[in-house]
């Protein structure tokens, strides 16, 4: 099997919530990196550092805010980010969970 073949069992999706940002705030960590990420509103833009940035960049989000804390370690800075991106739930993965409805806040 060769590396181009390989490469695909590597991916993985990430939903955008909106089209725009990540349905909720969530915190990881990979050894002595921690990463959070927080929804931000339309026209916030990207607030994050150079690494987080590029990858959420590719990934397709325009307003995502995020802190590293702990060591800036690149290496270490894009494993807790796929950590934190895996860890991100959409309102219908909640909905399987819990078998429950899902109602969105700006329908009440």
């Amino acid at each position: 099997m060769s590396a181009y073949e390989k490469c695909f069992q590597n991916l993985h999706t990430v939903e955008r919530h909106e089209e725009h940002t990540i349905a909720h705030a969530v915190q990881t960590a990979y050894k002595k990196t921690k990463v959070y990420l927080w929804p931000a509103p339309t026209r916030t833009g990207m607030k994050a550092g150079k690494t987080v940035q590029t990858i959420l960049n590719l990934a397709g989000f325009k307003n995502v805010k995020s802190k590293v804390i702990g060591s800036r370690n690149p290496h270490n800075t894009v494993k807790a980010l796929f950590k934190a991106l895996n860890a991100i739930e959409t309102p219908k993965d909640v909905q399987e969970k819990f078998g429950r409805i899902v109602v969105e806040k700006y329908l009440l």
